[in-house]
């Protein structure tokens, strides 16, 4: 029998509906709670907790709405004026914080990490968070004292609109809205001078192109079209690499990633996250490791290091192009070996059948929908005495500790940083400790 999920539809309301509310906390998503005078639950975004507001009905389905808060009637202390006006209500997606105070989005992310523990993890896990000290999310280096968090994005995406212009999509719509300025991207993308009618890079875009912007180590930045990928003075790039440093342990690192290939957005992210997975692995001379969804290398590097000639790494990654950056990347260090193949409990098996022995350390960094039930089913059956897990969604990354909690493991561990300032989005990094053979 052929099986179809049933999904809801969510519908857009004919009629403009305004609706007066009082705010709640945040929900995962980048909306916060609210119930209108019928006791509907309504999502409303741009708002903060205990602000009064009237807010347009963007979406109902049965008996949830979704909403733009765009008349503030009683403000919190926390709201300023949003840093990115283009990405308020009705405007691109993206920057849902911007009317945040930067110490007050960390506040806002602890809040939901914590909610998605007890919901998701369950209570057992909430508990043991608690113990080690609950949830706190901590700042970039450089970001601590900072009250606008702008300019730290090193890439960016955007879309040509039927004008020739550079833009991005109305949030969670298909229309395009053309910007004026992106002040969360690094100062060498805005001095490019993508926006507006009278743009230099007018001529390089076609409608309906998607463009990526990136400058490696927030420095000068490339321009990839359909049409080819050009520096910053509008000549072509032939490199099919760029250069990142990373600081790891004390020590900078050079890696070479695709011109379109995956590398942490903050200018200070992989720097965090790869020293953050380096403290809490603890690696020493001749342990045997297993990293999946390990992209281009980022944490394979440091680790290789960390275990030498007498240690193994071997790393698995569905992208061919991210194994092949990977590849050059660990090419100094013969002990390594990456492979490309779906993360599954095949892919994860036959990974450990290539160290010939039980892994002292696993280390993943799933996509946005986490690992899931067979993957960290899979991962435990390996053995291995401690797993670093890397998350970019409190749901998922709730779940996954549940999973491992549920086959043996126990949370030791638990960081939090915030590398999307302006947005929902937050990096966590778990350690789980065996405690059953």
């Amino acid at each position: 029998m052929n099986k179809r999920r049933y999904r809801h539809r969510t519908v857009t309301p004919r009629n403009e509906e305004i609706i007066e509310l009082r705010v709640g906390e945040p929900a995962h998503g980048g909306a916060c709670v609210a119930r209108d005078v019928s006791g509907r639950v309504v999502f409303v975004r741009h708002t903060l907790p205990g602000e009064k507001v009237k807010a347009r009905v963007t979406a109902v389905q049965k008996n949830l709405a979704w909403a733009d808060a765009v008349e503030i009637l009683e403000a919190s202390a926390d709201r300023v004026p949003s840093v990115w006006p283009q990405a308020g209500p009705g405007g691109v997606g993206g920057g849902e914080l911007a009317h945040v105070a930067p110490a007050a989005q960390r506040v806002w992310k602890e809040t939901v990490l914590r909610g998605q523990l007890r919901r998701v993890g369950g209570e057992a896990l909430s508990a043991r968070v608690e113990d080690l000290g609950g949830v706190t999310v901590r700042p970039a280096p450089g970001d601590e004292a900072d009250q606008t968090l702008l300019h730290r994005r090193t890439r960016i995406e955007v879309v040509i609109d039927r004008a020739g212009l550079a833009g991005m999509h109305t949030y969670r719509g298909k229309d395009v809205i053309a910007l004026d300025l992106m002040p969360l991207a690094s100062e060498p993308i805005e001095r490019l001078g993508l926006w507006g009618a009278n743009s230099e890079w007018a001529p390089f875009f076609e409608p309906a192109d998607r463009v990526r912007v990136v400058a490696p180590d927030g420095g000068s930045p490339v321009v990839v079209t359909p049409r080819g990928t050009f520096n910053s003075l509008g000549e072509k790039f032939t490199e099919t690499r760029l250069p990142w440093h990373v600081t790891v342990n004390g020590e900078q690192l050079e890696y070479r990633v695709r011109v379109g290939g995956f590398w942490q957005t903050h200018v200070m992210g992989a720097e965090v996250l790869a020293n953050a997975v380096m403290g809490v692995a603890c690696l020493s001379e001749g342990d045997r490791v297993m990293e999946l969804y390990s992209g281009a290398g980022l944490f394979s590097v440091p680790m290789a290091k960390a275990v030498g000639a007498r240690g193994h790494v071997v790393t698995l990654e569905g992208s061919a192009g991210a194994v092949e950056d990977a590849g050059e990347n660990c090419a100094p260090f013969d002990w390594v070996e990456p492979y490309v193949g779906n993360v599954d409990t095949e892919g994860v098996r036959e990974l450990a059948a290539e160290l010939e022995g039980r892994p002292d350390v696993i280390v993943l960094d799933p996509p946005r929908a986490g690992a899931g039930r067979e993957v960290t089913e899979a991962i435990a059956q390996c053995g291995a005495s401690k797993i670093v897990l890397v998350s970019c969604d409190p749901a998922a990354g709730a779940r996954d500790m549940r999973l491992l909690t549920e086959s043996g493991y126990e949370l030791a561990s638990l960081n939090a940083w915030d590398l999307f300032p302006h947005t929902h989005h937050v990096e966590t990094i778990c350690l789980m400790s065996r405690v059953k053979d």
